[in-house]
């Protein structure tokens, strides 16, 4: 029994860990928290289950009047489909901290439309 028990944990331990292949590019990017203006392209890149660039750029996105005054239309345009849409509130999911395939932590950037599709407001929710 404990042999099957250590086995477990083992494995768990080597699946969890992340690929020699990653890119390192893009590691070395994000691990910098370097700053970049907002472009669409990479706002949308998607590696797995994460999303390549948005830490780098959801304040160019969050403090940027031009994006506050767009239509939802015009927003969905820009910022591509929310990750989640419930009751006038756009959901972009900016980061997430897993621990094997449980969510620990999640950055998500809210939209908040009024009636008319104008843009109420826009946070982050940590």
């Amino acid at each position: 029994m404990n042999r099957i028990l250590i086995l477990l944990l083992l494995l768990s331990a080597i699946l969890s860990c992340k690929s020699d292949q990653e890119d390192k590019a893009t590691s070395k990017l994000a691990s910098e928290n370097i700053e970049i203006p907002f472009d669409k392209d990479k706002w949308a890149l998607k590696e797995g289950k994460d999303y390549v660039y948005r830490e780098q750029m959801y304040e160019a996105v969050l403090y940027n009047d031009t994006i506050r005054s767009l239509t939802e239309v015009q927003l969905l345009e820009a910022l591509g489909d929310p990750d989640y849409h419930e009751e006038g509130h756009l959901y972009y999911r900016i980061s997430e901290t897993r621990l094997m395939n449980w969510t620990v932590k999640t950055k998500t950037m809210v939209v908040k439309l009024n009636q008319d599709g104008s843009i109420e407001w826009i946070k982050v929710h940590e």
